[in-house]
């Protein structure tokens, strides 16, 4: 920190001029500082900043913390921040905002020590509350998408190969690959075997439903012509 600027000002009261030494105080970008949600001009105001101060307590004596070891060499000995609480005084300047709500953002920009009055003077930026989506811009280039009517196309072209279904020979470590053809015939046995279960699963499904409603079992003269009725229909998925 850079030493203090040093002048003559009168007292406020008494109008008799005593030193007065000031701090300016430097800001990284990026650096913490008291914020808070305005909703129109009034929530600006040094009542409000006091306020959040004491809300945001720890900030604020982690603040003056720093403040007095990085200035430390300048004061003729050591300081509390609870000493330095009872004689602090604050002061605001804000730029006036056009459009609400904002975010207010205040930092202490100098600190000015003159008759045992410790003065903060906090500048406010005011910054308008938006909504922010994330979306590409229009120039870059999309990645190319399959048409839906298309996917399910290419589902069926993509085979998954089961490792348990791959034989393989006691006498060697190499496995040994089915033929495409017999590959293919394989899938439709699966295939077939899995729509006579969904038939079975079927039939079962609706001989409970006519149990449930009519309180008796078909006869076998019922199940014959329920099963020439249904022999020239095709199972469907």
């Amino acid at each position: 920190m850079k030493a203090p600027i040093y002048t003559k000002v009168p007292h406020v009261q008494t109008g008799v001029v005593e030193p007065c030494y000031t701090f300016n105080i430097e800001f990284a970008e990026g650096e913490s500082a008291i914020t808070f949600i305005a909703d129109d001009s009034s929530y600006i105001s040094l009542q409000a900043l006091q306020k959040h101060v004491v809300e945001q307590i720890t900030w604020w004596n982690e603040f003056m913390t720093h403040f007095l070891q990085v200035s430390a060499k300048h004061f003729s000995k050591p300081y509390t921040v609870a000493q330095i609480n009872k004689i602090t005084k604050h002061a605001l300047s804000a730029l006036p905002a056009t459009e609400f709500p904002v975010q207010v953002s205040c930092i202490p920009a100098s600190i000015q020590i003159s008759g045992g009055v410790f003065l903060v003077q906090w500048n406010a930026i005011c910054i308008p509350i938006v909504i922010d989506i994330p979306v590409a811009d229009d120039t870059e280039e999309s990645a190319p998408t399959i048409p839906d009517d298309n996917i399910h196309h290419v589902m069926e072209a993509v085979e998954e190969l089961n490792v348990a279904d791959v034989p393989l020979d006691e006498n060697t470590t190499e496995l040994e690959l089915d033929t495409p053809t017999k590959f293919y015939d394989k899938q439709k046995v699966k295939e077939a075997r899995l729509k006579a279960k969904l038939a079975m699963y079927k039939a079962q499904h609706q001989m409970s439903a006519y149990y449930d409603k009519y309180g008796q079992d078909l006869t076998d003269s019922d199940e014959e012509t329920s099963d020439e009725e249904s022999s020239d229909e095709d199972v469907q998925l």
